[in-house]
């Protein structure tokens, strides 16, 4: 008979994207937010050629992910569009910026993002255990809202206490800060926060060196880093942060294939 663990006193954070939830099929994505800005500029008057758009597009978002993985940089909406504009020479007027944030926050969507594989069930296992689930999520492009809406869609929002996202914080992960936040809103302190996420840089290392504990959620099954606990499927997730949670001197089991 299992026994379920009593994790009381606990905050567990959990990564989104590539943790619980896929991002599906990317070039959909790139694709339809090319279109709608080629036919967004052109409808305003400020037409570019296709290829410079999805040029400028892609550019912009590859230089916003890696400010945010590396330096913990997060970048309002009006700074991501206008990464994509001003190297095209756009005039952008008020309306036409509007709807352009429209785009730019739902294109995510048509990837058809979905949960991985076992993650309603892990996540209602370990709510089981009494400890407060709480979502940490970097974004770019998709809204804070649009994140709400999905995760409504996707029946995984009752699992959470509570939600941050960068862009509503003002800043990323791997910073400290952010983590420190998921504590005095939780009001507890870093060491009673283990983190889970699929990033070495953003989630693990992140957490660590902000005093939190952390679980490394490693589905390609890549071996993992000393001292550090990895699970390569959801199903061992409430084990693995029981693990982490034991008194201080417990040596946790790697989980493997």
């Amino acid at each position: 008979m299992t026994t379920t663990p009593d994790l009381s006193g606990w905050t567990v954070s959990l990564d989104l994207w590539g943790t619980l939830i896929v991002h599906g099929d990317q070039t959909a994505v790139t694709d339809w937010r090319v279109a709608e800005f080629t036919r967004v500029l052109d409808s305003f008057g400020q037409a570019r050629p296709r290829a410079q758009i999805r040029h400028a597009v892609t550019a912009a978002d590859h230089l916003a992910l890696h400010r945010q993985r590396h330096d913990g940089t997060q970048p309002t909406i009006g700074e991501l569009l206008a990464g994509i504009l001003d190297p095209l020479a756009v005039q952008a007027t008020g309306e036409m910026l509007s709807v352009l944030e429209v785009v730019h926050t739902h294109a995510g969507l048509r990837g058809c993002p979905h949960p991985i594989d076992g993650a309603r069930d892990a996540l209602r296992a370990l709510a089981g255990t009494g400890a407060r689930l709480v979502l940490t999520s970097n974004t770019l492009s998709t809204s804070p809202q649009v994140h709400r809406q999905l995760l409504d869609d996707l029946e995984l929002s009752p699992f959470f206490a509570d939600m941050l996202f960068s862009s509503e914080v003002g800043l990323a992960k791997p910073r400290p800060e952010l983590f420190a936040t998921v504590a005095e809103r939780a009001h507890t302190t870093p060491e009673r926060v283990v983190h889970v996420g699929d990033d070495w840089l953003t989630d693990v290392r992140g957490a660590l060196d902000a005093g939190c504990r952390a679980v490394h959620y490693q589905p390609t099954g890549r071996p993992a880093r000393p001292g550090v606990l990895a699970i390569t499927a959801l199903d061992h997730l409430v084990d693995a942060v029981s693990a982490v949670c034991l008194p201080a001197g417990a040596l946790p089991v790697t989980e493997s294939r």
